[in-house]
């Protein structure tokens, strides 16, 4: 069963009840960094379950998601009330090739996308977090709550890599 818009909404905001989002979002590229590092490719690429993302399509998947955040953040800024388009995240593993892509240069483009997000918020008066747009399936989004639920997005992603990589228990 999937989980309705709201549910993905909490479920974000949960996972960095307590945090600052802008500090979550800071750390995440090293900490994304630290987790790949030495892993072979084959391992990345290993899907855990035919129906679950391996850690390469993670890794895309917070490459393009930073793409879309920033814009989103941009366009409400550039014109509050402004529509936002949702996309369907399963569609784009399979149109953008995300198995196919190489893991490096995603990190690399995550890492630098992320510090010219994080460079725009350090600039943006009080008002401008409130400012919000229109998103086609869960309403209406302030910047504020944009930068939340990508820090919430992060820890949801991070875990799942964490978990992937584990090590497999003897029995």
């Amino acid at each position: 069963m999937s989980e309705t818009a709201e549910q993905y909404r909490n479920r974000m905001l949960g996972n960095i009840r307590g945090q600052d989002a802008v500090t979550v979002q800071a750390a995440t590229p090293a900490k994304l960094a630290r987790l790949l590092k030495g892993v072979p490719a084959a391992k990345l690429r290993k899907r855990p379950t035919p129906w679950k993302w391996s850690v390469q399509e993670i890794v895309m998947h917070l490459a393009d998601t930073e793409i879309v955040s920033g814009f989103r953040i941009r366009l409400i800024l550039g014109k509050p009330g402004t529509p936002i388009v949702a996309f369907d995240q399963d569609d784009w593993v399979v149109a953008g090739h995300y198995g196919k892509r190489d893991i490096r240069t995603a990190l690399a483009q995550f890492t630098a996308l992320r510090a010219s997000n994080l460079a725009l918020l350090k600039t943006l008066r009080p008002g401008q977090w409130k400012h919000a747009g229109l998103h086609a399936e869960r309403g209406e989004e302030s910047v504020e709550t944009i930068v939340a639920m990508m820090a919430g997005h992060d820890v949801n992603h991070l875990g799942q890599i964490e978990r992937i990589l584990r090590p497999k228990k003897a029995r």
